[in-house]
């Protein structure tokens, strides 16, 4: 009953705690705050803001599901590529399996295998070990969590932003934060109602052209812009759709958008058990692993490696 539900219940009051600490920034007004704030307050803010963020992603234990990851570049209608993967994760280990080849990184080692229908698989394995902390594969929803290859509060804190206003994006009310530095720019949109996700991102910067085309500036204006939606997992929000636009800003260029990222997570599940047997490798008697330049038997990988 939900009288009894103390899980729910304990999850309310460590967000009234915080709402209660945040000052009348986040009043339930729906329009951008452009008023002068206090140095300090603003920094008290920011620095709760990021352990609220910090906190949400700590959340995240384990997930699986299917992803489908599309990348166009013009003309459109004949340069695109669509993946579709399956992804399994806990703390420690990733698996991708495609079609053509099954990924796996653990804190040992990365093994990629090499399914036939015809004949044996190919096995090889990279001993050095990899780091599922850096999520770098935009087939990973995780991926769009983070920025700049860091998770969302380190890189607000990197990069100097700051809390500039609140605005109604899609119908949910977030901080706006923004930084530059040079002739960069960023602002972020990042929602408490959509578990401290950022919903919205835009980055801006000159990007150098060919300077023999004459209708071309010498250094174009370029934006980067990501927009997520997500989908709740009990006390999480985990990513439901990504699109991405990296496009020219200053001119009406021949092709005005550079590349289009897009990012569909179906039938995801997030915190169940993954049994521990989805991040191994059972291998055949006769099975050779090609690691690094040499090739070797079971029996010499398993006694090398200690490998189960």
């Amino acid at each position: 009953m939900f009288f009894f539900d103390t899980k729910k219940i304990c999850f309310a009051l460590a967000y009234l705690v915080f709402f209660t600490c945040l000052p009348t920034v986040f009043a339930q007004d729906t329009q951008l705050t452009t008023e002068p704030q206090d140095t300090a307050a603003v920094d008290l803010d920011l620095g709760a803001l990021l352990t609220a963020i910090k906190q949400a992603d700590g959340l995240i234990k384990s997930g699986e599901g299917e992803v489908v990851y599309t990348k166009e570049q013009p003309p459109f209608n004949t340069d695109t590529h669509i993946s579709t993967q399956r992804i399994a994760f806990d703390s420690e280990n990733i698996r991708f399996d495609s079609p053509r080849t099954i990924a796996i990184l653990t804190p040992t080692g990365m093994w990629e295998i090499d399914p036939h229908a015809k004949r044996r698989p190919n096995y090889h394995f990279n001993p050095t070990p990899q780091s599922p902390v850096v999520l770098k594969s935009p087939m990973d929803p995780r991926h769009w969590l983070t920025l700049g290859h860091k998770d969302l509060a380190t890189y607000l804190k990197h990069e100097n932003f700051h809390i500039t206003g609140r605005e109604v994006f899609k119908d949910t009310l977030c901080y706006i934060l923004e930084a530059k530095q040079g002739d960069r720019s960023e602002k972020i949109w990042v929602a408490p109602e959509r578990g401290f996700r950022y919903l919205k991102h835009e980055s801006q910067h000159p990007t150098p052209v060919d300077a023999l085309d004459s209708d071309v500036p010498m250094e174009a204006l370029t934006i980067f812009r990501t927009t997520i939606s997500y989908q709740q997992h009990g006390e999480i929000w985990f990513p439901k759709s990504v699109f991405s636009e990296y496009a020219w800003l200053d001119f009406k260029a021949t092709y005005p958008i550079i590349s289009r990222q897009t990012l569909e997570i179906k039938n995801f599940k997030v915190n169940h058990d993954i049994p521990p047997e989805t991040f191994t490798v059972d291998l055949p008697d006769d099975a050779t692993v090609r690691v690094n330049n040499q090739t070797l038997s079971k029996s010499e990988f398993l006694k090398r490696y200690k490998q189960q």
